[in-house]
């Protein structure tokens, strides 16, 4: 099956979003670092691909519309993070690099403990603590 995951992100300003990406701590991927075209990003200790492309060129790999975040969220990516102080460290760094937080750093169910924000394009991100010492049985 399936060898490597990576998912495409439409964005407006595609040097924007690559400095913003950069600045909350995203590994620029070397083989496209230089590009004007497109973006590319490692998430996380798997390596994830991220591939930021313009909106323009995103349409043409869809054939069809793509989402307006203004008025809808088209799909909600979460980050892991090993501590609260983790996830209160990334609000900070997120804030400063220009991210809108759309939900503080809150404590869920009593076992989870998260923030999510909006990137330069609305896309929505969690990054999430899970205490799975609490977490229900």
């Amino acid at each position: 099956m399936a060898k490597e995951f990576w998912f495409n992100l439409p964005v407006n300003d595609l040097k924007k979003s690559k400095q913003f990406f950069n600045e909350i701590g995203f590994t620029e991927n070397p083989r496209h670092i230089d590009n004007d075209h497109l973006g590319s990003f490692f998430i996380g200790d798997k390596n994830v691909v991220m591939m930021l492309f313009s909106v323009d060129t995103f349409k043409g790999f869809i054939a069809h519309n793509v989402s307006n975040t203004n008025v809808g969220t088209e799909v909600l990516f979460n980050i892991d993070a090993q501590s609260k102080e983790e996830v209160d460290a990334m609000a900070k760094t997120v804030k400063n690099a220009g991210g809108n937080i759309y939900a503080a750093p809150n404590e869920k169910d009593g076992w989870m403990y998260a923030f999510g924000f909006l990137d330069p394009d609305g896309h929505r991100w969690s990054v999430l603590y899970m205490d799975m010492s609490k977490m229900p049985q």
